[in-house]
């Protein structure tokens, strides 16, 4: 699995930083892959870029077999503003994942391997966009959007607050689609007798179903 970033200059040099935090399957530190740290455990990092005028991209290759043989569960990936312009003021940034047939496979940013990507938009300069549990095989989304801490040029200060994050987002108890579709029901309109009558269906075979996973997030989430 690859981790990717790109982002492009705001009015001035950006430096956008992508790391990748390694814990075992009980929540305790292992090591971080990052621009301080390029190489750990089965994750390589392509390399620190510091300056974006046309467009940069770093990356994370993971060997999963390699790093779940060596005792990591899971992966935390982070997006820090070095230089410290919000997210919302660069004219392009985004993040995200793409699958890989093997280490070391020769594919390098071929667009059909996109699992998923992130607009990184916020107005903050850390942003936590998933976590990746490597035992179960699922990504976890975070979404979480930080201003100052933890920093995670220096990781190792704030290990504590990160285990706790990721602890809390992998024991939250999490809504069935049937009950987060109740709740907006009851709160934004009212139910209806028959589908006929709705405005908004909720369904297996019909309206919005568990398979339209990109308007369940933007619209529901």
């Amino acid at each position: 699995m690859r981790l990717f970033l790109w982002w492009k200059n705001g009015r001035e040099r950006t430096d956008i930083d992508l790391s990748a935090a390694l814990f075992d399957a009980r929540y305790k530190y292992l090591d971080v892959l990052a621009y301080y740290n390029l190489k750990s455990y089965g994750g390589v990092h392509s390399g620190d870029i510091v300056d974006a005028p046309k467009g940069a991209a770093e990356f994370i290759d993971l060997d999963i077999a390699l790093l779940r043989e060596k005792g990591v569960r899971y992966v935390v990936s982070s997006i820090n503003s070095y230089t410290s312009q919000a997210f919302c003021d660069l004219p392009e940034c985004f993040a995200g994942w793409m699958a890989r047939e093997s280490a070391g496979s020769g594919e390098i940013f071929e667009p059909s391997t996109v699992i998923d990507k992130v607009d990184v938009a916020a107005n903050t300069t850390i942003c936590l966009p998933a976590i990746f549990d490597l035992q179960a095989r699922e990504v976890i989304w975070a979404d979480i959007a930080l201003k100052r801490y933890p920093l995670w040029n220096n990781v190792q200060n704030n290990l504590a607050g990160v285990s706790l994050m990721l602890r809390s987002l992998v024991e939250l108890a999490k809504p069935d689609l049937h009950t987060l579709f109740m709740l907006h029901a009851r709160a934004r309109g009212q139910l209806m007798e028959t589908a006929g009558e709705a405005e908004t269906v909720f369904g297996v075979h019909q309206g919005i179903t568990p398979f339209d996973l990109d308007k369940i997030r933007a619209d529901f989430m």
